[in-house]
């Protein structure tokens, strides 16, 4: 019989199994079980952060990034230097991880965002731009694919503190006291600043999260 969490496992440990895929599954156990905050954070992941209100992206999802301004009279891109600190210098990457699995396929090195008008206007007042220019964000593409190997290695953790638990489930069911189990042990918590919290099912997951540069 096949045991879902060990599945799971066995799953995150295939580089030939996409995370998308990896977080459905996960989405199915944390819902059977009734792990909300294990649920909610498949969920966010599968669906993206578009539209999310910036202060609530997971810390991870923000990436250092170089502006540029166009300049007619060189004809090129010019690097734009912020005082230090400033939010400008990070991007959010809100897409979904079906979305960032297609950038990891595509096998771009770089990539750069053109910022819309009011972007551009608050950083016009930033630098002090005495003519309005085009302005674009560009960062490696490593960057943003990296929090594929970061999701990865949080649901394989996850994973792992079940077992631990004697928590497994057979044939897409858990029995009547796996799940009692799981209501005295406290479920995974990704805050939205970015720290993530130490539960017992959790584990230490802050020490995946620190080979991510995590800034903001």
């Amino acid at each position: 019989m096949a045991k879902m969490v060990l599945d799971l496992q066995q799953a995150c440990l295939d580089d030939k199994i996409s995370c998308y895929y990896l977080l459905l599954k996960a989405y199915a156990i944390a819902s059977k079980l009734s792990i909300t905050d294990m649920a909610d954070f498949c969920t966010r992941e599968i669906n993206g952060y578009a539209g999310v209100e910036r202060s609530l992206i997971p810390s991870y999802r923000r990436i250092p990034v170089n502006t540029e301004a166009y300049k007619e009279s060189s004809k090129r891109w010019e690097p734009v230097s912020f005082p230090a600190g400033n939010p400008w210098s990070m991007h959010s990457v809100v897409g979904s991880i079906a979305e960032i699995e297609k950038i990891e396929e595509s096998k771009e090195k770089m990539l750069h965002i053109r910022l819309n008008y009011d972007e551009q206007v608050a950083i016009y007042q930033i630098i002090d731009m005495p003519k309005p220019l085009p302005v674009r964000q560009i960062f490696m593409a490593g960057q943003v694919t990296s929090i594929l190997h970061l999701v990865r290695k949080l649901v394989l953790d996850w994973a792992l503190k079940l077992e631990k638990e004697g928590i497994l489930g057979e044939n897409l069911t858990f029995s009547s006291d796996e799940q009692n189990r799981v209501k005295n042990i406290p479920s995974i918590q990704i805050i939205i600043n970015g720290n993530v919290s130490n539960s017992n099912i959790a584990g230490e997951l802050k020490d995946s999260i620190s080979n991510i540069q995590t800034q903001g």
